[in-house]
């Protein structure tokens, strides 16, 4: 099922808010409980009590539709029964790059020859 825009854009931000987490230190193969508080608190992923649960199954959807480039710090390990290990780690040369939006070219005005 492919992704609606609203999450691809819902994705990007995530990713960005993880690189900015992830750059502050100098931790590696962080897990996903252990991003979700930041996630949350940004209003990027729902909360709940399962620390993350919201943000795993959205995870998950990314990996369904192809689309884990999306947040490119995450990398998915399948578990058994359908389950995936997630490891965050800092992807800064991997991130997406937000395209300038080109002005329209000045249409010129060719002077009629009545």
């Amino acid at each position: 099922m492919p992704l609606t825009p609203a999450e691809i854009q819902q994705a990007l931000r995530i990713s960005k808010a993880i690189e900015e987490q992830l750059q502050d230190g100098h931790a590696v193969n962080v897990r996903s409980e252990d991003l979700y508080g930041v996630l949350a608190d940004k209003g990027l992923v729902e909360r709940d009590h399962e620390k993350g649960k919201h943000f795993r199954a959205f995870l998950v959807k990314l990996v369904k539709a192809n689309m884990l480039n999306l947040i490119p710090q995450c990398k998915a390990f399948p578990r058994s029964g359908g389950k995936y290990e997630w490891s965050f780690n800092r992807a800064a040369d991997r991130m997406p790059a937000r395209k300038k939006a080109e002005a329209p070219a000045a249409v010129a005005e060719v002077p009629s020859q009545d």
